[in-house]
């Protein structure tokens, strides 16, 4: 009987063997249908998204560098002046509008007004008439759409842009003006395109003809591609995707694989239940046979005295070890014991941490390394920085790292420190020499040395402080990246080179100049005087706003790093006090002001106003916005509420992010954004330009702005109105105290009737204003600022802001 059990229990787990095992094969079935059917598909037309988006958006982009610089002709075109000159023949005019001419479009071949009926053949020219030029100008000349294309002459590409210069009175054309652009203009339509991302190529198509290459760039191993029409052109965009881009939009086969092994394991499961409970009776009547054999064992080792051991605890006949495995030890011939590890501490491959004393905590900030020059950033601490930055260049794949320097009295020691270590790891250093920080980020983009860099600087801070901003692969470290610094240098995690590094030196401003003269075209002259602060602005931005047609009237405009006559940080209402004197004795269209390093822009209009950061940022978002709308923009914590609401009226979207510079740009990075700042004046482009913030570039799209609105300042900004607000309060604590009493102030605070923002300090946003304390990361002080509908009401906030800090800290007062 017992042995027909067992029988009947062994054909049980064969059929429930057999019946799991048949599901497990339908459900790798199912399985692989649905990762075909939805996981692949679903993936490629996530691909297929993101390539028509790529190039939706670089056609998009090409389409309006085009119509602004057929803008910029139109601009010319439409000046009365010009008009007259032609008509009366005034040969001194002319050349001044050609002068102009040639400053706004610098690429230029070839610039010629032609007068109505006299355009001829002339192949021999630079930029050659044939019987297509001649065509465009005949269209011209009649008020006809006029395509763009490109022609390829001796191996080079060059492009025409008309414009017909019409009659003051009856509008009918007296000329043409033809502007010839080289290939270095055609080359800049496809600046913005993400190279990593793929391959684009610009090509030209007449009807059914083959497509010829105009320009490419990007590398693509993919077969994929999507092309699309330019429009007003004859050229189209191809565009094949890198591998990185076809793994970025891939789909994540996590959740696949977890939904179907839950669904495989519920549906085994549940199989297997079914299957016990159809034969329950002969697992149980197996059971049972099984408890009645053990109970006789275990009287029979009674009878016999012995005692049952444990079935693990046995031992093994050295001849059949080998069963077991190479090595195998049984716990019974080991005496139950786990194997020792040694472990060997290297003390010549880790050097022992250096002493905190030679690596002070306060210098590393959360978005730079700044501190008092002495005692903080002595030799043997930028030596060993220099060490851990050639090192991290290298670990990079960088040969060599850029640096550069501000004008400051002891830069010049530190930065030869600094170059000392840097080339100890054998890492090369190229040496701008004294400029101003976005010059440095200006080469980390455009150099074919290096992405990386570092400048010796510490911004708006006071003579006796200096510092240190670092680029790694063109992107402003912060945070993490300061720390990971930090430690390199603690545990000395340095490289090791036979031979030294070698340094040379090379001046980028005129290059920077150009970039900047290429993309900016002002109409009209404008005054406009410049407070450099005696930093390190101090003789490139009259250079180069002189270069832009500007009156330059220079104020502060040496080099000294004593900052004698006042603190280059035009944040603060006091030190742009002899900018408006001097913008109302010279009655200038405008004044602008930068910090020590020049990543900042300050701005005072005609009647002597100054224009907050946060106010200009509402210009330049609106300016944006409406060319691009759906974009980000970005506004840190300081800024006014109005940003808010302005961005999204224009259709863009409005983001808070935390202030501190290398944040901002990294969170710009994260979501696209086109513009971004703060009301500490750091602004940030990235359309038309590469996203870091630059005083000087800011200001040169502002004047862009004025002029062709063709208004003064005080009329542009009118149309924001201003709302009741405190500048930046400073209030100076202990280094070792700021940040607790922030973290008290968030925990203790009572501000029930707002609604707190915590990313960066303590923002409380009530329905009638809002107050903002924080930690500030370049000194040891609060920062605070307020804004209301009302002064009453920013009074009220005041207030209460005073009360709930006074509960934490006594001591302060603002």
């Amino acid at each position: 009987m017992r042995i027909a059990n067992i029988k009947n229990w062994g054909n049980a787990e064969k059929q429930t063997a057999a019946i799991l095992c048949g599901l497990l094969f339908i459900c790798i079935g199912v399985g692989a249908w649905y990762y075909q059917r939805y996981v692949v598909i679903e993936a490629e037309q996530a691909l297929d998204k993101a390539i028509d988006s790529m190039v939706s958006t670089q056609v998009d982009a090409i389409g309006h560098r085009i119509g602004s610089l057929n803008q910029d002709l139109r601009r010319f075109t439409s000046r009365e002046a010009l008009t007259k000159a032609i008509v009366q023949q005034e040969p001194v005019t002319i050349r001044s509008f050609m002068s102009s001419l040639e400053k706004a479009f610098p690429k230029a071949i070839s610039i010629r007004i032609i007068p109505r009926g006299t355009a001829k053949l002339d192949r021999e020219h630079a930029a050659p008439i044939r019987f297509a030029e001649l065509d465009m100008i005949t269209r011209a000349e009649n008020h006809q759409p006029i395509t763009v294309e490109a022609a390829n002459i001796e191996e080079r590409w060059q492009f025409n842009l008309l414009a017909p210069i019409p009659h003051s009175q009856d509008q009918t054309p007296v000329a043409t003006l033809m502007v010839t652009l080289d290939q270095r203009a055609i080359a800049q339509l496809l600046r913005d395109a993400d190279q990593d991302s793929g391959r684009f190529e610009l090509l030209q198509q007449f009807g059914r003809h083959p497509a010829q290459l105009i320009i490419g760039i990007g590398k693509s191993d993919s077969q994929k591609n999507l092309t699309k029409d330019i429009p007003n052109t004859l050229w189209k965009l191809r565009y094949s995707p890198s591998h990185r881009t076809v793994n970025a939009a891939g789909i994540s086969l996590l959740p696949f694989l977890s939904i179907w092994f839950l669904a495989t394991a519920l549906l085994l499961s549940g199989a297997f239940q079914l299957c016990r409970r159809k034969y329950a009776p002969h697992s149980s009547r197996t059971s049972r046979t099984a408890q009645e054999f053990d109970q006789k064992v275990r009287d029979h080792q009674l009878t016999n005295g012995r005692k049952m051991d444990d079935i693990l605890d046995i031992e093994v006949n050295a001849d059949d070890e080998n069963l077991l495995g190479e090595g195998f030890d049984t716990p019974s011939r080991k005496g139950g014991t786990l194997p020792q590890l040694d472990i060997v501490n290297n003390e010549e491959d880790h050097p022992a941490p250096v002493s905190d004393e030679l690596i002070p905590e306060e210098v590393f900030r959360a978005y730079d390394i700044r501190g008092l020059a002495d005692p903080y950033l002595s030799p043997a601490f930028v030596h060993r920085l220099g060490q851990a930055l050639g090192s991290e260049a290298i670990d990079q794949g960088e040969e060599t790292l850029i640096v550069a320097r501000d004008c400051r009295v002891h830069s010049p020691e530190i930065c030869e420190q600094l170059i000392a270590g840097i080339t100890s790891t054998g890492c090369n250093v190229l040496d701008l020499g004294i400029v101003p920080t976005p010059l440095l980020y200006f080469a980390c983009h455009v150099l074919p040395s290096s992405n990386s860099g570092v400048i010796v600087t510490a911004s708006h801070n006071g003579p006796k402080y200096n510092g240190f901003k670092m680029v790694f692969n063109r992107n402003t470290i912060s945070d993490q990246g300061i720390q990971y610094i930090k430690q390199r240098m603690q545990q000395q995690a340095f490289a090791s080179s036979d031979a030294s590094g070698q340094v040379s030196q090379q001046d980028i401003s005129a290059e920077y100049i150009e970039q900047i003269f290429s993309d900016i075209a002002l109409a009209g002259d404008i005054t406009v005087v410049i407070d450099a602060g005696n930093g390190a602005t101090s003789e490139i931005a009259p250079r180069l706003f002189e270069e832009l047609g500007c009156t330059v009237i220079p104020m502060y405009c040496e080099f000294d790093g004593r900052f004698p006559n006042h603190a280059a940080d035009p944040s603060r209402e006091r030190n742009m006090r002899d900018l408006i004197k001097a913008v109302r004795k010279h009655r200038a269209d405008l004044g602008i002001a930068f910090d020590g390093d020049g990543d900042r822009l300050g701005v005072v209009t005609p009647e002597g106003k100054i224009i907050w950061p946060d106010r200009q940022l509402m210009l330049f978002a609106k300016d944006i916005v409406s060319r691009n709308p759906g974009t980000d923009v970005l506004f840190d914590v300081k800024c006014t509420r109005q940003l808010n609401s302005l961005v999204s009226s224009y259709g863009g979207r409005p983001i808070m992010w935390k202030t501190g510079h290398s944040l901002m740009k990294a969170k710009m990075a994260e979501t696209g954004a086109l513009l971004g700042g703060e009301l500490s004046g750091h602004i940030f482009f990235k359309e038309r330009w590469f996203g870091f913030d630059d005083g000087m570039y800011s200001a040169a799209r502002l004047m862009e702005i004025m002029s062709l609105r063709d208004q003064d300042l005080d009329t542009i900004f009118s149309s924001f109105p201003e709302l009741p607000a405190t500048p930046e309060i400073k209030i100076d604590v202990e280094e070792s105290e700021k940040f607790q009493i922030i973290e008290d102030l968030i925990s203790h605070g009572h501000f029930e009737d707002g609604r707190l923002t915590t990313i960066d300090g303590l923002r409380v946003d009530f329905a009638h204003g809002w107050g903002l304390v924080r930690a500030s990361n370049t000194s040891p002080a609060l920062t605070l600022r307020f804004e209301a509908n009302t002064e009453e009401q920013l009074q009220d906030i005041q207030e209460h802001f005073r009360a709930e800090i006074a509960k934490i800290a006594p001591s302060i007062s603002f």
